[in-house]
């Protein structure tokens, strides 16, 4: 008969395919009655005019008749085999077990070596900061060594910590008076930290000197040539590292915790031969190095005696190399030495039932021991390989510490690297005896002699199912083949047999998108992938200040510091093996425990939590000079919560792994409730690291928090040695000590101050100064390059030197020897370059040379340091109106309209084509507020006459800023900068024109520089052009550049009111503490907290709102000119609905400060989001 369909047996193997019809219309199981038609329908369409139903009937009997047989046999053979079965079983599980502990031994190990490496990576990271922020190495003196050792020792269990520096020949004499003072002081505060008597210390040597093993003379002489041979290396190690023979010397500087004898202080670890030979492989590598292990009583018996501590314990320890700076080739300038015990790292807790894992520790430095783990005894070691030999082929090996220094990997035998061998035992083997293997036996026939008779029946029920589901199965075909074309239908009934005979759990589909990230398009047709996971641990990390932060960026910077931070905690992820879930925006979200279930997850994510917060803070200190001021202000606020969570591929339009339930919200409620640069976590967690032994990492919350929907909650801070801060070791206070060069006549230029007014010097910590003053420099280089590049583009010819010399002579005669105000000077129109098409499209790649670098950033270090430590007007605010000016000149170069270079041009006046009023409008406010006194112009009118009488009384402030700048850099030690900047005359005039229209209009206060700024505006946006000459277009483009630029720069003087609320908040508080100091010191007549409120209502009506509306007006800014008009209108309706309680929080503040406030350091700590 032909062929249309395939024979349905094919398809009804198991159950029908579900078609989404209801079963019961129709689709009913045949009643026995219906037997007859049954066969006759299944010998129609089956087995056609020569088959009959009797026939198969037949044969499904014989093959009951078979399977009974077949069970009786298989019970007669398994009698005879269940004995040697159940041994083997029994083998089986003794190896299973034995490798389920030597994985969990490996990663336990592999994870305590990991924590102490962490723990060292920290502590070295904080001395490099604080070589960073003091510049003082070798003189480094570790804040609170005792404390943070202790720290370290119930954390990770590190025995001992010891800090040695590299003393050069020419820095011993003075290092060593430096450590004979400066342990004397770090002694006594250990010594009252722990509260003991401060007299019993022993003297401290005067010099350094070498260890007893170089004077030892009861060594043998194989003893005596190792050690020679050993000093030969030492000697080539450090000529390798560029160090002669007898140059350097590594002595003791701190060590800790616990001090009880200080006579190793100054002891050279260099004279030790092994010590000796490792520090000197981790100078020549830069790399850890973990020792063999050797007697160390001579170091440790100068502490408190470690927990569990005795003559037989066996110690190594890890040398960790300290840089001079962040960079990673970096000089090394120190060593942490660690102690630590072989049985802290090979500690693993194991049932009390088993006993006698032995692990046998190997390395290629000769070392061999064997450590004996019991659980319901002692543990112990013993020399040698002690391990049984029957179990030799049990054996399972792991690389415990491994190096390959330099390209080839040789170099790499010159550390000693580990194996862990681990064998089990007869003791082991005996955890895991069976009971008698006959009982098992006899069981075994029972249950098949059971299942056999179950069989039978079954085979009897299977004949009338079979017959039901036949009928069933044909109805089903009939019911779809007429609602889908022939063809589909049966496609999809096949499609449906198919995965019912190939089925695909939804675990395995889970961990398949897990590895692939990716789902394929027919598993939108199938059961959704999902799965309920018990025990997790969830980590939200939210960044704190982001908002704030990102509100006064470019969106590629804010794409760049997402980037940066996220790539490393996706590495540290993968490091601890946890699983990141997704970000959102500024939050990461990852959990451990999924796709596979660990025991260990919430300590897992509690060191990946540790990771990340040390991670952040030293990736936005090095950010900060890419992306400017205040990115090393940010924190991250982290929360841990542990419980279930239902996890699964979310299917649709870019699909998404997504976690869901309880734990995931509850760990959201703990996160929003933390602290910055804190982790915080619930009561779940904090218990299951207490039950897994790591109480020591945690501490109770002092105080409840409240979360929506749980009511109050028990939660606990992680432990974490660093400080909120970050890193540092010190107090973190240490200041600037940036003074003026002495090349500079400041004394001719800066105005004496014999009045009340003081100048205040400079406020704030090396390391921010520093990164500020590099982030500018930056900012101007790039600038540079592009003037450098057009005048190169368009082929300008340099004026004679002579010639320009003249020129800057000219505009620098001092007001007070009858030169001209920069008030004077200002002009209604700036001149710009003009279009030039050959400069638009030039792509020369220009670089600056190193001289010019060198002495562009040597001019903003001394503008830098004539900025005053007011709360306000400020080096740090300057840097902040830098950072405002540059976004809203990346919006005018990079408008959103198309067309070619010209029509850039036109659309905005000029300003894109011309880099060097770019490089001085930025120059510009950098400088505007330089030498500020912290007190308006009117006061200065009043108490400084003689800038009064220099400047008629007119923007004194922002002309004696231009006067001073513009002094500093006719230095003759700027004259390369110079000539990259200028390099004819007309180029020199214009761009002093550009320094002195950019900064006085900044001046927002005089009435005269407002009327003339209104009149130009309307001037230069009111005229018509239609049917004006090229030249007369100039002009009037000329005019609203300038415009544009003095706009330009108001905004960015006041960029903080028209932006997010905490970055307003934040400089409003500021101004309002230098107006208030002014106040205090009797240079203002009123108290501004009385009008406080009020003002800035006014000042939002009056300018800001007015200024942000004509940015969107000028319409070169794009989406900035919105932007700002937004955030200051939301500015506005805040501070109308809170001002009033703001002002008293910034009184509140005072008054708390009171006692440091007549001192007049008003430098403010980074707020905290609020």
């Amino acid at each position: 008969m032909p062929e249309s369909k395939p024979p349905i047996r094919s398809i009804i193997q198991e159950e029908p395919p579900d078609t989404g019809l209801d079963k019961r219309d129709g689709l009913e199981t045949a009643s026995i009655n219906d037997n007859e038609s049954v066969q006759r329908r299944e010998e129609d369409s089956e087995l056609g005019s020569g088959g009959n139903y009797q026939f198969e009937q037949q044969e499904e009997r014989v093959g009951s008749t078979y399977v009974v047989v077949a069970v009786v046999v298989l019970a007669t053979l398994v009698f005879s085999a269940a004995t040697t079965l159940l041994v083997s079983s029994n083998q089986q599980k003794f190896r299973s077990e034995f490798e389920s502990f030597t994985r969990e031994f490996n990663e336990n190990a592999l994870n305590n070596l990991d924590t102490i490496v962490g723990q060292l990576t920290t502590l070295a990271v904080a001395i490099t900061f604080e070589n960073v922020d003091l510049g003082t190495a070798p003189n480094i003196t570790i804040q609170n060594l005792d404390q943070r050792a202790q720290g370290m020792a119930d954390f990770s269990g590190i025995d001992m910590i010891l800090y040695a520096p590299i003393i050069e020949r020419s820095q011993k004499s003075g290092w060593q008076k430096y450590a004979a003072i400066s342990s004397q002081e770090w002694i006594e505060q250990d010594f009252k930290y722990r509260g003991w008597n401060l007299s019993s210390v022993d003297p401290i040597a005067d010099e350094v000197f070498s260890s007893d093993f170089e004077f030892d003379t009861d060594i043998t002489s194989e003893e005596k040539r190792e050690i020679e041979a050993t000093d030969v290396y030492i000697d080539q190690a450090l000529a390798n590292s560029g160090y002669s023979s007898g140059s350097i010397n590594i002595p003791i500087s701190q060590f800790g915790p616990g001090l009880v004898n200080s006579s190793i202080i100054m002891m050279d670890l260099l004279s030790h031969p092994t010590l000796g030979k490792d520090l000197s492989i981790s100078l020549q590598y830069t790399e850890p190095v973990l020792s063999e292990p050797i007697d160390l009583s001579f170091l440790i018996d100068h502490i408190l005696s470690p927990t569990n501590y005795t003559n037989e314990t066996k110690q190594s320890y890890i040398v960790y190399p300290v840089r001079e700076g962040l960079r990673d080739d970096a000089d090394i300038m120190g060593f942490l030495v660690g102690i630590v015990s072989w049985e802290r790292l090979l500690n693993l807790e194991i049932p009390s039932t088993v006993n006698g894992i032995y692990t046998v520790v190997k390395s290629n430095c000769g070392t061999e021991f064997t450590y004996i783990r019991n659980g319901g005894k002692p543990s112990f070691f013993e020399s040698g390989d002690t391990h049984d030999t029957q179990f030799d082929l049990n054996k399972v090996s792991y690389p415990f510490f491994e190096k390959q220094a330099g390209d080839n990997g040789e170099a790499g035998a010159e550390f000693c690297q580990f194996d862990l061998n681990i064998y089990p035992s007869n003791e082991f083997r005996d955890s895991f005896d069976p009971l008698d293997p006959s009982i098992y036996a006899g069981l075994m026939v029972f249950a098949f002699i059971f299942f056999g008779a179950i069989f039978f029946l079954y085979d009897r029920y299977t004949q009338k199912r079979r017959k039901e589901l036949y009928e069933q199965a044909r109805r089903a075909e009939a019911i779809v083949t007429s609602v889908f074309p022939e063809g589909v239908g049966l496609r999809l009934l096949q499609q449906s047999q198919r995965e019912a005979t190939n089925p695909q759990s939804s675990k395995k589909m889970l961990n398949s998108f897990l590895s692939k990230n990716e789902i394929a398009e027919e598993n939108l047709r199938r059961k959704p992938i999902a799965d309920l996971f018990p025990s997790t641990t969830v980590m939200f990390g939210d960044m704190v200040g982001f908002t704030a932060w990102s509100s006064t960026r470019e969106p590629s910077q804010v794409f760049i510091l997402l980037e940066t931070i996220y790539k490393e905690f996706d590495r540290l992820a993968k490091k601890r093996e946890v699983f990141k879930v997704e970000t959102v925006g500024d939050c990461y979200v990852a959990v451990c425990g999924l796709p596979e279930p660990r025991k260990d997850h919430m300590t897992r994510m509690a060191l990946f939590a540790s990771d990340c917060l040390t991670s952040m803070s030293v990736q936005v200190q090095n950010l900060e000079e890419e992306l400017g001021p205040e990115t090393a202000d940010l924190g991250i606020r982290i929360g841990l919560h542990s419980g279930p969570v239902t996890a699964g591929v979310l299917r649709g339009d870019r699909a998404r792994f997504q976690l869901f339930g309880d734990t995931v919200n509850t760990c959201a409620r703990i996160e929003t409730t933390g602290n910055r640069n804190k982790i915080h976590m619930s009561k779940d967690t904090a218990d299951l690291l207490t039950k897994a032994g790591k109480s020591n990492w945690i501490m109770p919350r002092s105080d409840k928090v409240y979360a929506k929907g749980k009511g109050e909650m028990q939660t606990f801070w992680m432990k974490h040695l660093t400080t909120e801060d970050g890193v540092s070791v010190g107090d973190g206070k240490q200041r600037s000590d940036n003074v003026l060069p002495s090349s500079f006549s400041h004394s001719k230029r800066r105005v004496a101050l014999d009045g009340t007014i003081k100048r205040k010097p400079q406020d704030l910590t090396q390391r921010k100064f520093d990164r500020l003053v590099n982030w500018n420099v930056d900012v101007l280089i790039t600038l540079l390059k592009q003037v450098v590049e057009r005048r190169q583009s368009v082929g300008a010819e340099p004026a004679e030197l002579s010639t320009i010399q003249e020129v800057e002579k000219e505009l620098s005669v001092p007001v007070s020897e009858g030169g001209t105000p920069a008030f004077d000077q200002v002009v209604e129109s700036l001149e710009l370059a003009t279009f030039d098409a050959k400069a638009a499209r030039s792509q020369l790649g220009v670089e600056l040379s190193e001289e010019v670098k060198n002495e562009l950033k040597e001019y903003v270090r001394t503008v830098a340091s004539l900025y005053n430590a007011n709360p306000f007007h400020n080096f740090e605010h300057a840097s902040h109106v830098t950072m405002s000016v540059m976004k809203l000149l990346s919006r005018i170069v990079a408008p959103d309209i198309e067309g070619d270079e010209s029509q850039l041009h036109d659309h905005t006046y000029g300003i894109t084509s011309d880099p060097l009023t770019q490089f001085a409008v930025v120059l510009s406010a950098l400088l505007h507020d330089l030498d500020h006194l912290g007190v308006p112009n009117p006061q200065l009118v009043k108490e400084v006459p003689e800038l009064a009488r220099l400047y008629k009384d007119k923007s004194v402030a922002e002309q004696n800023s231009i006067d001073l700048a513009w002094a500093l850099l006719m230095e003759g030690k700027f004259a390369t900068l110079r000539g990259s900047i200028y390099s004819t005359t007309s180029e020199l005039k214009r761009f002093h024109q550009l320094l002195v229209n950019t900064i006085l209009a900044t001046d927002i206060m005089d009435k005269d520089l407002k009327a003339l700024r209104n009149a130009k505006w309307e001037k230069a946006f009111s005229q018509d052009m239609v049917g004006r000459e090229r030249e007369a277009l100039i002009e009037i483009n000329n005019r609203k550049a300038t415009v544009v630029i003095e706009h330009l720069i108001q905004a960015s003087d006041i960029a903080h009111t028209m932006q997010h609320w905490q970055v307003y908040r934040k400089w409003n508080q500021r101004l309002f503490m230098e107006m208030y100091r002014a106040y205090q010191e009797g240079h203002a007549d009123n108290d501004p907290s009385e009008g406080w409120y009020k003002g800035e209502i006014g000042f939002f009506d009056f300018y800001i709102i007015p200024l942000a509306k004509k940015l969107d007006e000028c319409g070169v800014f794009g989406v900035s000119s919105h932007e700002y008009l937004n955030y200051a209108q939301q500015n506005r309706r805040e501070w109308e609905k809170k001002g009033k309680s703001v002002v008293a929080e910034y009184m509140k503040e005072i008054q708390h400060d009171e006692a440091a406030y007549p001192s007049g350091n008003f430098y403010l700590e980074e707020e905290k989001e609020i």
